[in-house]
């Protein structure tokens, strides 16, 4: 029986026994020949206490049943809190009908990422002039049974044949995130910027298991930035703009790389919550050196992104003597080999492990 059940039972005997007190006290006085005035207002007073004492003890039922239910829902959550939610399963089907070589491959990409032979490599994108490590893009990298490394340029064209782009893409994205969990509290100080493909984003059964994997690990948001090619996004299907809302509402920023002019719609960009930009260092330099026009672009091309809250990121700096330039242009974020090349991650994020970890 609940509590709002024994409650109510408990107030309404109460009630009935104050009543058949009070009249019994009534008939008493009258059998005995008293005057009733007394005893009515004796009687009256019984039953005013007694109804009292009744609701005083429903109203403090009431009381401990809302604390119960508060306590119950504490547990629930407490419960959900310790229940992990795993990252969702992907099946990389056995290839089938493919080129020997093709097949070799990609089996080689299988048998990597369902033996966890997933490794999070990191590059550090700086804040200029002062060359601090502010951001990190995330690379993954493959290693073969015989340890040896398997790199995207030696299997994308396979995969592309093979239509196995977006199952590859899904896997490791989820491995860099299960990787960025692992990296611990060191990495909570950085954003690490992981490159997504559009067919991540379409594959709708994947996408609903992978909104679900991010609203158990919000804390994930403000550290994780999805970046996206230009081309990629000019193209977007409407299921993939649709699914990046998505994303956006929980709190993830994007970034976009790999433009091929300064006159896109960055508004429009902005919108869809792009919040950073990636152009090429030979790109700006190219434009810089040409005629007054060209300089013109460049400077129209930073006011733009000024104007829409973006954040630019000259990438691909190599060259010392290329900095005196680039930092004219008022840049405030640099990455390339000049200021660190991708390295595993344990090497950025525990700069005292580094001798142990990376040869």
């Amino acid at each position: 029986m609940n509590l709002r059940q024994k409650s109510s039972r408990y107030c309404s005997a109460v009630e009935f026994t104050a009543g058949i007190t009070g009249v019994m006290l009534l008939v008493a006085s009258i059998s005995a020949g008293f005057k009733p005035d007394f005893e009515i207002g004796l009687a009256c007073a019984l039953v005013v206490s007694l109804i009292l004492h009744a609701r005083t003890g429903f109203a403090l039922s009431r009381a401990q049943q809302e604390l119960e239910m508060l306590r119950g829902l504490m547990r629930k959550i407490s419960l959900r809190k310790k229940t992990e939610v795993k990252a969702p399963e992907i099946k990389f089907d056995k290839t089938k009908d493919l080129p020997p070589e093709d097949a070799l491959i990609l089996d080689d990409v299988k048998d990597a990422i369902e033996n966890d032979r997933v490794d999070l490599y990191l590059q550090p994108i700086v804040s200029l002039p002062q060359r601090k490590h502010r951001y990190f893009e995330a690379f993954s990298r493959l290693r073969k049974k015989d340890g040896s490394i398997l790199r995207p340029i030696h299997y994308l064209e396979a995969a592309e044949r093979a239509n196995r782009i977006g199952v590859i893409d899904n896997m490791i994205l989820l491995r860099s995130v299960q990787a960025l969990r692992d990296l611990g509290p060191e990495s909570h100080n950085h954003r690490i910027f992981c490159n997504i493909s559009p067919a991540t984003i379409y594959d709708q059964e994947f996408f609903a298991k992978f909104t679900d994997y991010l609203d158990a690990n919000v804390d994930l948001a403000p550290r994780l930035v999805f970046e996206f090619t230009y081309p990629a996004v000019e193209i977007l299907h409407p299921r993939v703009e649709k699914n990046l809302e998505a994303i956006a509402r929980r709190g993830y920023a994007f970034s976009v790389d790999h433009i091929r002019r300064f006159d896109h719609n960055w508004k429009s960009l902005r919108e869809k919550n792009f919040r950073f930009v990636k152009a090429p260092s030979s790109m700006l330099l190219g434009e810089n050196r040409g005629d007054a026009e060209a300089q013109e672009r460049v400077r129209s091309f930073k006011e733009k992104l000024r104007e829409n809250d973006i954040d630019l990121i000259v990438e691909k700096v190599e060259l010392e003597n290329h900095m005196p330039e680039l930092l004219s242009f008022g840049i405030d974020f640099g990455q390339g080999e000049l200021f660190g090349p991708p390295r595993p991650a344990v090497y950025y994020m525990q700069p005292k492990l580094k001798l142990a970890k990376v040869s």
